[in-house]
């Protein structure tokens, strides 16, 4: 017997960059090297919720001695449901308790949903995405039978999938369509327009729109009057209500808590219904302590607002630096850098080497399609570290890349 992954898949981004920078010496000394390449938060997780695991962990069974419920406990549900009200004002639209589901952080849940969507219909062949994109989404649709449609977002289409170019037949080929707003990793923000034309393609193609919403809470200063839509809000004023949308949200960047492992996922009454019934049987569930743990950071904004002020920080040492080169524009949200140095396997390769700077390039997180790979002239560097290295990590790379002639 023989083992291995899906021949269509390739290799994670990650892998590919240790086959590329491992075997080379860094240009600085190992504890002065920077890694800005992966987005894990490195912000101080809120104290309240770190006290409650400790708690938690010294009641011993009381929090751990149950067999968690697949649908969460009433604590959780109603923090969930209070801070989807307050930060979107969805109300009324998830009134069955299936509708809002406990997921082991955002990328379980995506991955597991779209085993929901159509497998047995014919003519359902395909999964859109945006490209670049997150590389579960790919994963899902494989494990699915599906096939990806990549769909390039760049600067020309303002880093989203330009949804007028599907024709008829894509569309009715669609089981399911990845969407991240704000972007990973351009940091695009999808308005209330672009979202309501995708579903108003959903509801005419019969394809369920799959939203990742984790970066929501963390956006620029310019939006703060008027922050990134969720898929929800507009769903709710919609005939077909959420009947074609599943959208996900997690912890792990909005409270810094990515070891938690715990996000959510709200949707349609059938869709969610669905979901429900085969997680009893094959989803992961979160543990009680977590789920307690959970329900206090969604009920708490401050933390939020203050971890969002820290990249706004970084954003604007970024954009002292970095303005008029490589591309550089601040991003709606989230917490990348997405900058055109020509070629972004090389530039990472220089930046290792001669500044002991680790970043990403764009390519790795992109396909190859007729149009070319649009993440091949980028490098994506994650601003998660304090702002005295972020501002260090960038006056190295505008070093090294000056030296190339890049701007």
């Amino acid at each position: 017997m023989t083992f291995g992954g899906h021949a269509d898949l390739g290799t994670g981004p990650f892998a590919r960059l240790r086959t590329l920078l491992d075997g080379l010496p860094p240009g600085a000394a190992p504890q002065e090297t920077l890694n800005m390449t992966i987005g894990e938060p490195r912000h101080q997780p809120p104290a309240f919720v770190l006290r409650y695991l400790s708690q938690a962990a010294s009641d011993g069974a009381g929090a751990y001695g149950r067999y968690p419920p697949i649908g969460g406990v009433e604590s959780w549900r109603s923090a969930v449901t209070d801070w989807l009200s307050r930060r979107f004002g969805v109300t009324g639209l998830l009134a069955a308790e299936h509708q809002i589901l406990p997921v082991s952080g955002t990328r379980e849940g995506l991955f597991l949903l779209a085993q929901m969507a159509h497998p047995d219909v014919a003519g359902k062949t395909h999964m859109a995405m945006p490209n670049p994109f997150y590389q579960v989404y790919a994963a899902a649709a494989l494990a699915a039978g599906a096939t990806p449609l990549y769909l390039n977002a760049t600067a020309a289409t303002g880093f989203l999938p330009d949804l007028d170019s599907l024709t008829d037949t894509e569309l009715a080929s669609l089981r399911a369509f990845f969407m991240c707003s704000p972007a990973n990793p351009q940091g695009a923000v999808a308005t209330p327009a672009y979202l309501n034309r995708l579903l108003d393609l959903a509801a005419n193609y019969d394809f369920l729109v799959i939203m990742d919403e984790c970066y929501a809470d963390i956006y620029d200063r310019a939006l703060e009057e008027a922050p990134p839509t969720s898929a929800l809000q507009l769903a709710a004023a919609r005939p077909e209500k959420a009947e074609n949308l599943v959208v996900f949200h997690s912890l792990s960047k909005r409270s810094n808590l990515p070891g938690l492992r715990s996000g959510f996922c709200a949707g349609g009454e059938n869709i969610m219904q669905a979901f429900y019934d085969f997680r009893l049987i094959a989803g992961p569930q979160t543990p009680i302590a977590t789920l307690n743990a959970a329900a206090l950071a969604w009920q708490d904004d401050d933390h939020a607002a203050a971890n969002r002020a820290l990249y706004q920080d970084k954003l604007d040492v970024a954009e002292s630096l970095l303005a008029g080169r490589y591309g550089f524009f601040r991003p709606q949200g989230g917490f990348f850098l997405w900058l055109n140095v020509g070629d972004g396997e090389m530039a990472a390769k220089r930046l290792w080497q001669e500044a002991g700077v680790r970043v990403l390039p764009g390519a790795y997180l992109s396909r190859d399609t007729q149009d070319g790979n649009p993440g091949q002239p980028y490098i994506r560097l994650a601003l998660v570290d304090t702002v005295e290295k972020t501002e260090t990590g960038l006056m190295k790379l505008c070093e090294v890349l000056a030296e190339d002639g890049v701007r």
